[in-house]
Formats: C-alpha cells, sequence, structure tokens
C-alpha cells in the first residue's frame, strides 16, 4: 500500500507514471515483491531497496562537469513521510529526478526513524541546503551519494557530524569551491571515502590525523 501511494503521489505531477511503473498493480494477484524497482528479504518479505531513479525515464543530459540537465522536464516535489512504513528499507535511490523539495517542512528529518537505512541516494536532484541540513538526523547511514546537485561555494559539512556510521559521502560533479574538515567531525571515525572530484575546489583542509580516499 505505500508504494502505491507513492505511485498515486508521482501522478500528481506526471500522468505518465502508469506507463513507467506497470507492474504497481492493486490486485488479489499482483505481488508488490515482484514489481520493478523493489527488492524484498526473501524470507521476511519486507521491502529492503528501492531504486526509485529516474523514475520517469526522462532523457538526461550532463554538461562538462557531470551535472544532470533535464530534457523538456519540468521540477516537483516529493514527500518523504511515504516511504516511513518501510521499517526495514535498507537502500533508498532517488537520484536523477529533478525533485526541488519536499511537502514537509522538516525536510529528509522524517527518515530518521528508518534504523536500518544505509544507502541513500539523492543525486540528480535540486534540494536547497535548508533540506540537506536534515540529512544529518539520519544517523544509520553509511554512503550518502550528493552529486550533480549544483551544491556551489563550501560545503557545511559540520551539518553532518552526527552520521558517526557514516563511510562513504559521495560530492562529485557539483561546484564547490572550498572545503574543510573541521575539528567537530572526530566523531566522523568511519569516514572511509570522500568523493569530491569535478568540483572547483581552491581550498580543501583535512584535520590532522584524517586519513581519507579522495
Amino acid at each position: 500500500m505505500g508504494l502505491l501511494e507513492f505511485k498515486a503521489f508521482l501522478k500528481l505531477s506526471d500522468e505518465n507514471v502508469d506507463i513507467l511503473l506497470p507492474s504497481w498493480i492493486d490486485n488479489n494477484i499482483s505481488e508488490c515483491c515482484n514489481w520493478e524497482r523493489v527488492v524484498c528479504d526473501p524470507t521476511t518479505g519486507r521491502v529492503q531497496k528501492l531504486s526509485l531513479n529516474n523514475i520517469r525515464q526522462h532523457q538526461l543530459l550532463l554538461d562538462h562537469y557531470g551535472w544532470f540537465n533535464y530534457e523538456n522536464d519540468k521540477l516537483w516535489l516529493i514527500n518523504v513521510s511515504i516511504f516511513l512504513p518501510f521499517e526495514e528499507l535498507h537502500n533508498l535511490n532517488l537520484s536523477a529526478n529533478s525533485f526541488d523539495g519536499l511537502i514537509e517542512n522538516e525536510g529528509f528529518k522524517g527518515l530518521s526513524i528508518l534504523k536500518k537505512l544505509e544507502i541513500l541516494d539523492i543525486s540528480g536532484n535540486e534540494f536547497d541546503r535548508s533540506a540537506l541540513k536534515s540529512l544529518g538526523s539520519i544517523t544509520s547511514l553509511k554512503t550518502l551519494a550528493l552529486r550533480s546537485m549544483g551544491l556551489d561555494g563550501s560545503f557545511p559539512i559540520q551539518e553532518f557530524a552526527s552520521l558517526r556510521n557514516l563511510e562513504v559521502l559521495d560530492l562529485s560533479y557539483n561546484n564547490l569551491e572550498s572545503f574543510q574538515l573541521v575539528q567537530e567531525l572526530a566523531s566522523l571515525r568511519n569516514l572511509e571515502v570522500l568523493d569530491v572530484s569535478y568540483n572547483h575546489l581552491e581550498s580543501f583542509e583535512l584535520v590532522q590525523g584524517t586519513s581519507l580516499t579522495c
């Protein structure tokens, strides 16, 4: 029912969703674990992975920095509270959808109740920095991808200091000019990969003793 609610929500902005998600139908025969873009635990039958990237399958254009552009596309909003019933969700991919905002004022904070969510990819969307700040509340994350989001200036990584389980942070293909790992981020002791490739970095400073692959 949660997946059908998500489909209905998308349909408000794009009437072609029925064509793009043909197996997502409500009847007594259809089994959601067999639907495209859905992976379930074979034992419990609970949803573990949702690959909802480029959900409308529009043509993606890349400029010379690898940013996502959308041909004949319009921006749209997303309501992340729709995913809250998926208590076993491990991997959520919402990339390349041109989402430009969230319905709820709390941003992504609601996802913090999904204690098993370890991988979140929201690359190729247009979320503003106020929405990104709320990502710090999802403390279960191990991988966070923020590629091709048009981020510029200095990245406020101190806002992610609470992500103590984070192992991979992907900030590639943005327009960042400076980056500093401040002393307060000593708590990110599990961070192994920090990808800041394809940016405009003029200043990059690591706290002494920090060892990362960039």
